[in-house]
């Protein structure tokens, strides 16, 4: 039996996977050269690393907002290593300094608030804009309903179940009418029949069709 043919590795997967061991190399070799950058970052930046970790929204809004300002606490002390002693003992001596902690957990504090507080005053604000939107046009739309009618503020929809519920009654009201004709039919034809046996019972001389006599007329006499 011949051996298949294995396919080709895609050359997409490839293309990622280089791009991966590029980037591990590179940040290998970033810790190397600049290990007291590396640790400010880190440590600087573990408010965002947490909330990168438990954020469940879609386009990760909360991550974008802690991270912004909580790189904002940790540049300054970036430019303090990078400006003066660039070396271990000097990012130990940032991060064991307390006031420097405040400034970057802080940032990132305030941006989680940020975060937090900022969408509901927003949607109100949004809401408020929209309710005197409306206002605007109800008042425009106004004048409109006096000159044409309610018709006019009716949405589409509505006036299209109305005329399919108008045409269901118009052919219900049909289809009741045709069937109460031939019963009404059957009923004057039964009451003739009965009228007939009834005149010739009496020995009632009036030909068929006639009408009976009313009641309480006295009969002729011959």
């Amino acid at each position: 039996m011949a051996n298949k043919p294995q396919p080709a590795p895609a050359k997409g997967s490839f293309k990622q996977g280089q791009l991966t061991l590029w980037l591990s190399v590179g940040f290998v070799v970033l810790v190397i050269m600049s290990l007291p950058t590396v640790m400010i970052i880190f440590f600087g930046l573990l408010p965002t690393i947490v909330s990168a970790i438990i954020d469940r929204t879609p386009k990760k809004n909360a991550t974008f907002c802690v991270g912004g300002i909580n790189f904002c606490g940790v540049f300054p002390y970036m430019m303090d290593l990078w400006l003066g002693d660039n070396t271990i003992e000097g990012a130990i001596r940032i991060l064991t300094d307390v006031f420097s902690l405040i400034v970057m957990y802080g940032a990132a504090a305030f941006g989680w608030m940020i975060f937090q507080s900022l969408p509901p005053v927003v949607a109100t604000f949004v809401t408020v804009i929209a309710q005197s939107r409306v206002s605007s046009l109800r008042s425009t739309q106004r004048p409109l309903l006096d000159e044409w009618g309610d018709d006019v503020g009716t949405p589409q929809e509505v006036l299209d179940m109305r005329d399919h519920l108008g045409e269901e009654t118009l052919e219900t009201a049909a289809d009741a009418s045709a069937d109460a004709a031939p019963a009404s039919t059957g009923n004057v034809q039964t009451d003739a029949l009965l009228d007939g046996i009834d005149n010739l019972l009496g020995g009632s001389t009036k030909p068929p069709g006639t009408p009976p006599a009313a009641a309480g007329t006295p009969p002729k006499t011959a």
